[in-house]
């Protein structure tokens, strides 16, 4: 830590801070103070890398879905433009792609009129240095780009700024990138593959990562990485969009990218201060410890999110009061005047899709249109009375748009509800249900699972560090115990419900730590005995009936067991009121 001068300090642990000590309290930087303002210096011309990780597999691209992230990705995009000379931004979507599918990409708060469009077609222009790569390459381009960049800046300060839009997946803190399917099929960016990229050809480049992916955290409370990192949330916790807009129907960019980049319009128009010392004229600048405070400040004052408190960041060998720009890369740029160049977004109505006759769940089920929606709406129904968490978290988009349009009425495309069909049987009763019978086997007197609001009970939790601290020793612990399925292709996104909600409910148990452990090890023996059957069977819901046969003869001999058919008249296809039925108690 240097040493403090006269002027303003900053304390980063208040907001979001974490040093380079795992395992201590804030990794170390509890308590630890820092200058705000240092004297301004000459940075070197940033090198900027950002790749945005969603493909357009089932209109995943759209709005409505996981097309926030590109909101994010062409607005920083738009203000970094005519920047930094070495810029590479990379996608496996193509622009025009987008722009003829979906008309326009939109960034801003719903509730103001300052929502601003970042990608339509008079932009094509603008987007044409945009790299578009295969979707099972993309992951391998952006590393060998990383790698590139940290080889031709070896030997010097020249920063290089990387960002990454993309869902992150919670066990090991990975983040999709690319791919051609569905997100369990996609290409992973792991923390280890990152590091083994950046230091290949350079063993201390000064690097500085943008990430907004759910768990981003957990890229900051780790020893794999040393650089200077900047994340929406924190290891246990998933990021916030915009909410969909009543206006026009889609979701317009995380909040946090609209705070970092409304704290870079502050930081650089109060920039350069002058004063006078001793009869002298002092210049100084804010340091990377200053610009911390600004985005949280503009995420919990000016956006007014309770949820944003999560935020995190870390400084490169923990130093903190380097100057902004120096720190992170962030290039120099009038950055008010690009964001209002931007063209403000005119009100719209939407229009709801024409349906076909019938809904097709699988090779030998269809439904009407009419009777699949009266069903799912049922499950819809439950499974917002359930807690879900909120509409705006990056891995509840889909399912809750869903959801709430066809509880509202509204027309939705019939691959929707084929889709979510698969997402509400997944989350209500393979995690949920789940949860619920590991809590009742253990014999702990606590609500079920859908009656708990786990994640207003992990954003209340910074009120009290010390409670904090156990949940956070827990949540670890339980993490480290595989006790919940993975989705299938048609059961959407993982779903952190039930691990969040045994953290919780240990946590308000009273029991230790060794007591936990014991108790999870008790699941994992069960989850062991019990689950492959389980698990196979709800695989098969949506096969053929052929192939169900086999997998279920496998299973039947594989446990020594003869597999006899049925007679003709008990042999009859099984009622569809079972397969749309919610769980158990509703």
């Amino acid at each position: 830590m240097s040493s403090l001068g006269p002027g303003p300090t900053v304390k980063p642990s208040d907001y979001g801070g974490y040093g380079k000590s795992v395992g201590a309290p804030y990794g170390g930087l509890e308590g630890r103070i820092y200058n705000s303002r240092c004297p301004p210096v000459v940075t070197p011309d940033t090198t900027i890398i950002a790749v945005c990780g969603p493909n357009d597999c089932s209109d995943n691209a759209h709005p409505k879905a996981d097309g926030w992230f590109f909101s994010d990705f062409f607005l920083f995009h738009h203000l970094f433009r005519g920047t930094a000379k070495q810029q590479y931004w990379m996608t496996c979507v193509h622009p025009e792609d987008l722009i003829k599918k979906y008309g326009e990409f939109a960034h801003g708060d719903p509730r103001t009129h300052d929502r601003r469009i970042v990608l339509d077609a008079s932009m094509k222009d603008d987007v044409k240095d945009i790299l578009v790569f295969k979707g099972n390459d993309l992951l391998e381009r952006f590393l060998s780009y990383v790698s590139e960049a940290s080889m031709k800046v070896k030997g010097t300060t020249r920063p290089i700024l990387v960002l990454v839009f993309g869902h992150g997946v919670k066990d090991i803190y990975s983040i999709t990138i690319g791919g051609t399917g569905l997100y369990k099929s996609c290409p992973k960016l792991t923390r280890p593959k990152f590091n083994e990229a950046l230091l290949r050809h350079n063993p201390d480049p000064n690097v500085a990562m943008l990430l907004t992916s759910c768990y981003g955290g957990g890229w900051i409370q780790t020893e794999y990485l040393n650089i200077t990192a900047m994340a929406g949330v924190d290891h246990k916790a998933q990021l916030l969009s915009w909410p969909e807009s009543s206006s026009i129907g889609r979701c317009c960019g995380s909040r946090y990218s609209t705070g970092v980049a409304k704290a870079l319009i502050k930081t650089e128009i109060e920039g350069l201060t002058f004063s006078s010392e001793d009869g002298e004229e002092v210049i100084d600048s804010p340091t990377f410890a200053a610009l911390v405070e600004e985005i949280h400040k503009t995420l919990t004052k000016e956006i007014d999110v309770r949820e944003n408190n999560n935020i995190s960041f870390a400084a490169k060998d923990d130093v903190w009061d380097m100057e902004w720009r120096a720190r992170t890369g962030f290039p120099l740029t009038n950055y008010l005047e690009k964001w209002e160049s931007l063209r403000l977004v005119q009100k719209s109505s939407s229009t709801g899709s024409s349906q076909s006759a019938s809904i097709r769940f699988s090779d030998t089920i269809s439904l009407s249109t009419s009777e699949a929606e009266f069903r799912i709406k049922r499950l819809a129904y439950d499974y917002m009375k359930s807690n879900p968490g909120p509409d705006a978290a990056a891995k509840n988009h889909r399912v809750h748009g869903n959801c709430n349009r066809l509880l509202r009425g509204e027309n939705i495309p019939n691959s929707d509800l084929e889709y979510l069909a698969g997402e509400l049987r997944f989350r209500l009763e393979t995690i949920m249900g789940r949860a619920t019978e590991y809590k009742d086997r253990l014999g702990i007197p606590f609500p079920d699972c859908s009656a708990c609001d786990v994640y207003k009970y992990m954003g209340d939790l910074f009120k009290n560090k010390e409670k904090d601290a156990k949940f956070d020793q827990i949540y670890r612990m339980v993490s480290k115990f595989d006790l919940f399925d993975s989705p299938e292709a048609h059961e959407g996104f993982p779903y952190a419900k039930g691990h969040d909600y045994l953290s919780m409910v240990f946590c308000e148990s009273g029991w230790g730590a060794q007591r936990v452990k014991e108790a999870l090890d008790e699941l994992s023996n069960f989850r062991a005995q019990h689950s492959k059957p389980f698990l196979t069977v709800r695989t098969l819901k949506f096969w053929d009936d052929r192939t169900m046969h086999k997998m279920i003869g496998t299973i039947a001999q594989s446990a020594k067991k003869r597999l006899r058919s049925r007679s003709p008249v008990k042999h009859q296809r099984r009622s569809l009121e079972g397969v749309f039925q919610g769980p158990a108690g509703h």
